[in-house]
């Protein structure tokens, strides 16, 4: 077996209904590769995201290190996890009473899907851009509130939930389901097919994008149809802030392609660019950014 016949595994999932496809991707917030791979989850959605849901399961490992069980009956592992909006966990974590605790952000990211899965979605992307484009090693309560207001989700409700037992019993069900599913590496990405007794499939790591075409449609099991993507104009206005690496992986640019197509939208006062340390970023502008 090669190396990524290695990481691509095949698993069990019990049925569920929603979309055809379910998609499940562990990560966690604080770890470098779960935003590196980011713009290839970004483009699927954008091309594929008709044929399936895509669910963020915080693995939790920031002080652990491959310290899972083997699954057991993990065709029944979802639905006795979590009821997805009952919370059948006891939500019993090992909390650090220190309000910068690895775990308070993903605690925070649960808060946040507590109205919606998009919402958690871009509180994630906020929180994630803190912690490594602005350097925030341990985000605090500040750091937080400050990315659930960029994110544009109801801060009072996301305070009282992040201290509510909601929250905790949602990361106590992720927990659980990463340990029940053996996940040994993040990220890893599972798909599986919810009208269907086929075992799904688990990519382990990172890889080109057409890896997880070819899982998609090996899942669907019929040629798939993608649909256009936005122009680079209208995914910034969602997205608000990208770098150029991410606007090259998502169009299937080279670094300077993108670079050039992004300073025409500088020239036209579109988005302006905010350099870092690691790379250039673009900003969407807002009409009342010119004045």
């Amino acid at each position: 077996m090669n190396k990524l016949e290695d990481k691509i595994m095949p698993i069990s999932f019990q049925k569920c209904v929603h979309r055809p496809i379910e998609a499940y991707l562990f990560i966690d917030p604080l770890c470098r590769d779960c935003w590196v791979i980011d713009p290839l989850v970004t483009k699927l959605l954008l091309e594929y995201g008709h044929y399936f849901t895509l669910r963020h399961v915080l693995t939790g490992k920031v002080e652990s290190s491959h310290k899972w069980n083997k699954p057991a009956n993990i065709r029944f592992v979802w639905e006795k996890t979590t009821s997805l909006h009952g919370f059948s966990c006891d939500g019993k974590i090992n909390m650090h009473k220190s309000d910068s605790s690895p775990y308070i952000s993903s605690l925070a990211i649960k808060a946040a899907e507590l109205q919606g899965r998009k919402a958690g979605s871009k509180f994630l992307r906020k929180l994630q851009e803190a912690i490594f484009l602005s350097n925030v090693h341990k985000p605090d309560s500040e750091t937080l509130l400050s990315c659930a207001e960029k994110s544009g989700i109801d801060v009072k409700e996301f305070m009282d939930d992040l201290h509510a037992a909601g929250a905790r019993k949602a990361f106590q069900c992720d927990l659980k389901f990463t340990n029940e599913m053996h996940i040994t590496e993040i990220p890893s990405l599972v798909f599986f097919h919810t009208n269907s007794d086929e075992e799904g499939i688990k990519i382990a790591g990172i890889y080109s994008y057409d890896v997880y075409v070819q899982v998609l449609r090996e899942i669907v099991n019929e040629e798939l149809v993608p649909k256009s993507l936005p122009s680079i104009e209208e995914l910034l206005h969602e997205y608000e802030f990208l770098s150029t690496r991410e606007v090259a992986t998502i169009y299937g640019m080279s670094h300077a392609e993108a670079e050039r197509e992004l300073k025409k939208l500088v020239l036209k006062r579109k988005v302006r660019q905010l350099p870092t340390e690691r790379e250039m970023y673009w900003k969407f502008t807002k009409e009342n950014d010119l004045v």
